[in-house]
Order: structure tokens, then C-alpha cells, then sequence
């Protein structure tokens, strides 16, 4: 059983499924603004600027358009099936939650941190095209995750690095108060559904076995 295989096992457990609803209901009731009132305080972006840049790493156009120029590469320039479906494959697993995700919130409309500190605005507020409205999925989030569970795919020997270089990035939203701990929380669960469905779909297609490692 790979890694990816184990961990959509016990994800998809009923008790481990509703244990996470829960921790993410509670961390909206009662975690999300202490967290974030802390981190304010804190002003890690200002003392320590390195977490701001590595933040920027998960910006989610960052691998829309790099895997899509990097599968042209290996497609057009240095032809290489094997590494071209396996940039096709990972662009797919940023991609369908980057896409899902900007759906989301701007229908969802959560406000963001910031707007607490300022306005002590809380909570949803629907539709809305103001970017400070954005906080709910985290894109950030939705990227990073995608783009770690994907590369777990393709190189299960480094499913540590990537899960815990991924965690650490993700971390990074909540630290510099650009999310809430329970948008990063549901924005990661919900990007896993989203990968493991495309994953059932490439399987039966029998696509995927063509950009696993050896």
C-alpha cells in the first residue's frame, strides 16, 4: 500500500472524518480569533520577513502556469513522456482545486483576519468580490496541498519531506493572520476529497500509472 493509498484509507474513516468536522467547528467557535488576535500581536511578518517570502511560495498561479509551461517543455522542446505526464498529472491536482477554491470563496464571502482587527467583522457574509472577503478556502492552502499530495503520488519515498515541507508552508497563512486556522484546516481536507476523486477518475483511465515513479 503506498502512502497516498494509507492516507486516503484512514481519512476517509467515518470516526476520523467526523473528529475532524468537529475540531474545525470548534476552531471557528472558539479558536479561530484568539489564534489569530495572537499572531497579530506577534507580527511575525515585520520581525521575521523570511515567513513572508516563504508564504509567496504557495501562491497558486505560481504552478498553474509552470507545470502547464513545463509540460509544454517536455511535450515540444526535450520530449519525455514519462516526465511530461507527470507534469500534466500534478498541474491537474493544483489546478481542479485551484479552480474549486476560487468558486468558493467568492460565493462564501468569509472575512478575513484583518477585517476582525479593523472592524471586528467575523464570520460569512456571501457573495463577494472584495479580496479581504476571500479568507474561506485558503488558495494558498488549496495549492500547497494539491501540489504535495500529488508529488506524494508520483515519489512516495519522500512522502515525509513533502508532507512536513508542505505543513510548514500552509502554517505560514495562520502566522502572518491571512487565514483563520479553520480555513487552512477545511481548505486541506477539502483538497484531499478533491485529489482523491481525480486520482479514482485517472485510475480508470489508467492514465495515472503512466506518470508513477519507479
Amino acid at each position: 500500500m503506498t502512502p497516498f493509498e494509507r492516507l486516503e484509507k484512514n481519512m476517509l474513516r467515518p470516526w476520523v472524518i467526523i473528529s475532524y468536522l468537529c475540531f474545525v467547528v470548534l476552531s471557528f467557535l472558539y479558536f479561530d480569533q484568539p489564534i489569530a488576535l495572537f499572531f497579530h500581536d506577534k507580527n511575525l511578518g515585520i520581525k521575521l520577513p523570511i515567513i513572508r517570502w516563504f508564504t509567496h511560495l504557495g501562491t497558486g498561479e505560481l504552478y498553474v502556469i509552470g507545470l502547464f509551461l513545463l509540460a509544454l517543455f517536455y511535450r515540444y522542446i526535450r520530449p519525455n513522456k514519462k516526465n511530461e505526464v507527470r507534469s500534466w498529472f500534478l498541474w491537474l491536482c493544483v489546478l481542479v482545486p485551484y479552480f474549486i477554491c476560487a468558486i468558493l470563496k467568492i460565493n462564501l464571502g468569509r472575512a478575513r483576519p484583518e477585517l476582525l482587527f479593523d472592524n471586528q467583522l467575523y464570520g460569512f457574509y456571501g457573495l463577494h468580490f472584495d479580496s479581504h472577503y476571500w479568507s474561506f478556502p485558503s488558495g494558498h492552502t488549496s495549492t500547497i496541498t494539491g501540489l504535495v499530495l500529488g508529488l506524494i503520488i508520483l515519489f512516495p519515498r519522500y512522502c515525509y519531506a513533502f508532507f512536513l515541507s508542505g505543513l510548514l508552508l500552509v502554517s505560514t497563512r495562520v502566522f502572518l493572520t491571512s487565514h483563520y486556522l479553520s480555513d487552512v484546516l477545511t481548505t486541506g481536507y477539502l483538497t484531499f476529497l478533491e485529489v482523491a476523486l481525480l486520482i479514482w477518475i485517472l485510475r480508470r483511465k489508467a492514465w495515472l500509472y503512466c506518470a508513477r515513479a519507479v
